[in-house]
């Protein structure tokens, strides 16, 4: 309710719903509505984080309902819709920290240590004295080794097109950084920072994490909301990223650009 809210007060519309870790134990409530809950709590932060860049830093399951729908819509099929309560304890991004969760989003989907570390300056995480080369050769590490990885499968249903990236330059890099090859976590952990922004987006991430898998055991936060990346980028800037990722991608495997 705008008309009556202010910055010290917010009116919100109060919703009948079911708490939503009940959901796993009500019967109106199928395996595939479980899923687009926790597919929709994915959205929303996605939307909070990168295109409102304000968000609620709790929630918990007392922060968050199912409502039952009576009937269907085009927009919503599934007669179940997500409930946000209490945004008593929220945060705002700066608009360079919410570019920056966005594009970091997108160079882990497309395990992209190049792009992914250019996201952390772009989020200001990486302090002055940064040394990038280990920084990317430990991403890349990461990605290799399974310690950083995505739900491929489950996010080809869901359409959502990869950006395959030539690893020479990143390889080349770990190579460099030490002898065998290897940056160990202690070497690179102290080139970044973090404000206190960030801080609110672990702990918003950490509980959204334990209410997405209770609704659905295969769920993570980056696998969910990496298709709805169009919504946010707007379909013609999304083509047009998704066209020069390809170009340069494909300049990298016939050896125009390193």
């Amino acid at each position: 309710y705008r008309n009556i809210s202010s910055e010290q007060l917010l009116v919100m519309e109060y919703v009948p719903s079911l708490k939503i870790t009940k959901a796993t134990d009500d019967s109106r409530c199928s395996m595939k509505q479980r899923e687009f809950l926790a597919e929709s709590l994915a959205r929303t932060y996605l939307r909070c984080f990168c295109t409102n860049r304000f968000f609620s830093t709790d929630p918990h399951p007392g922060n968050l309902g199912v409502e039952f729908l009576e009937r269907t819509t085009n927009s919503n099929p599934n007669k179940v819709r997500l409930v946000m309560y209490d945004f008593g304890q929220a945060c705002e991004l700066q608009t360079s920290q919410a570019a920056g969760i966005l594009n970091v989003i997108e160079a882990i989907v497309d395990y992209d240590s190049d792009k992914c570390v250019d996201a952390f300056a772009q989020m200001g995480v990486l302090k002055d004295n940064a040394d990038l080369v280990k920084v990317r050769a430990k991403v890349q590490d990461n990605f290799e080794t399974g310690k950083i990885t995505v739900k491929r499968n489950k996010l080809k249903k869901r359409g959502y097109v990869f950006t395959e990236k030539s690893n020479s330059t990143s390889t080349n890099n770990s190579t460099a950084a030490t002898a065998d090859g290897k940056v160990k976590d202690t070497e690179v952990m102290g080139f970044f920072t973090l404000p206190t922004e960030y801080a609110f987006v672990a702990r918003a991430l950490t509980q959204m994490n334990g209410v997405g898998k209770t609704l659905d055991p295969d769920f993570d936060f980056i696998s969910s909301s990496a298709p709805y990346i169009v919504e946010i980028k707007g379909a013609t800037n999304y083509l047009q990223d998704e066209w020069s990722k390809w170009v340069e991608g494909f300049q990298k495997k016939i050896g125009l650009k390193s």
